[in-house]
């Protein structure tokens, strides 16, 4: 049940007090009354009121006092101020200790009603603001604190994830040196052992077809076999390694070009042929147009596309059709390979770019390789201006484009032909 509202009523003449007592319990007041002033200032001091009517004049002070006094110790409470000598000059002075409405004796009933409630009213709403106002700053506390722990947690994960960056940063420099210092020890012997195989090589087969006037020794015919094994393996090993020296100069930036005008189509031809010898179940063939010239450095573009034709092969184990195709595209060139293998499934055609990536495919992880070709493949392309990408539909074979631009940026354009 809610509280009735509190009202104070002083005036110096008891039947004023009585009266509009009477009036106010009507309408749901609690009323205390005094003819004090004295009395009226101690009652608004010991307890709050919602509203105080008094009396302007009173025997042993004025109202005046009284409303200083209510507005010093609640300054919340609502104050009406009541004159049987209404003037614009009490008025004011009225208004200027805080007084919210103004009376003059005797008023007509309703008027002090409505009054009343007018008071209350303001009382009430005067209330309401100010526990609105505490329940915001509670709570623009709550979120200040709240930032303020929420801005130390991103602080400390910063800081973390900074530790830990450059403890990644670290480790990737320390691949990346290991990856070079690796590379080029291995280097030297594995050029020392192709070398000396060569010899080898050169003299067990002269030993085995009998040159020089010496009969020919068919006993090391076994040992030749084993001997062109091994060389080859050697130069697979090589290989590798030129692709882990490559990783290592493309990651620690000392990767150089040589730019000059390439024509795409004659080196297509040229590593068509070279790679025809490596396969006599596949058919590579070159489809290209004239004009198809660019300024970039031929070995590298060569290396790509020897790592496309390689794939193409690799990944064709049934054999078919690998097609070149080099033409115009859009103010560059762009050369495709494609080939009729067992295809790349559509989730992994970005991933296959990636340094060291292996399908998880068991047809692709059944063959040999680091997953290097690719990696290297894109970054060259990147670095002359141009783009890698991958089509297939999974089963049907796939085709690796390149496009290139004429030239690359602050190159100078290719000499027409």
């Amino acid at each position: 049940m809610r509280e009735q509202p509190k009202v104070l009523v002083v005036d110096d003449e008891e039947s004023v007090v009585v009266t509009i007592k009477a009036i106010l319990q009507l309408d749901g007041y609690d009323v205390a009354t005094t003819t004090s002033g004295v009395e009226a200032r101690k009652m608004v001091r010991d307890q709050e009121f919602d509203l105080v009517l008094t009396d302007l004049r009173l025997e042993d002070g004025d109202g005046l006092e009284v409303l200083r006094a209510v507005r010093e110790h609640f300054p919340e409470t609502v104050t009406i101020m009541l004159t049987g000598y209404a003037s614009l000059e009490s008025a004011i002075q009225a208004l200027r200790v805080g007084a919210y409405d103004y009376l003059v004796k005797p008023s007509e009933v309703e008027e002090l009603r409505s009054t009343v409630a007018r008071g209350i009213e303001r009382r009430r709403l005067g209330l309401e603001l100010k526990s609105r106002v505490v329940e915001l700053e509670r709570a623009n506390k709550e979120i200040v604190d709240l930032n303020s722990s929420l801005q130390r947690r991103i602080d400390e994960a910063t800081a973390e994830l900074k530790e830990r960056y450059e403890q990644l940063k670290e480790l990737d420099r320390m691949k990346s040196q290991f990856l070079s210092i690796a590379s080029h020890e291995l280097k030297t012997p594995i050029t020392a052992m192709s070398g000396f195989l060569q010899v080898a090589l050169r003299r067990v087969r002269r030993m085995s077809d009998g040159e020089g006037g010496q009969p020919p020794n068919e006993s090391l015919r076994p040992v030749l076999e084993q001997l062109e094994v091994v060389y080859r393996q050697t130069g697979k090993l090589a290989r590798l390694i030129d692709e882990l020296l490559d990783v290592s100069r493309i990651q620690t930036g000392r990767i150089e070009f040589r730019y000059g005008d390439v024509d795409l189509g004659e080196l297509a031809d040229e590593v068509a042929m070279r790679m025809q010898l490596t396969t006599t179940t596949h058919q590579i063939k070159v489809k290209r147009e004239n004009g198809a010239v660019v300024t970039a450095d031929r070995d590298h573009i060569e290396q790509v596309l020897n790592n496309l034709v390689t794939n193409a092969i690799k990944y064709s184990p049934g054999g078919g059709s690998i097609v070149i195709a080099v033409g115009r595209d859009d103010g560059g060139v762009r050369v495709s390979v494609r080939d009729q293998g067992i295809g790349i499934p559509e989730k992994e055609l970005e991933s296959i770019f990636g340094l060291f990536y292996r399908s998880p495919d068991r047809a692709a992880r059944d063959q040999a390789g680091m997953g290097l070709g690719l990696y290297i493949s894109k970054e060259i392309v990147n670095r002359h201006g141009g783009r890698i990408w991958a089509e297939s539909n999974g089963e049907g074979g796939s085709t690796f484009h390149v496009a290139l631009p004429r030239v690359p940026v602050g190159g100078t354009p290719p000499t027409p032909k």
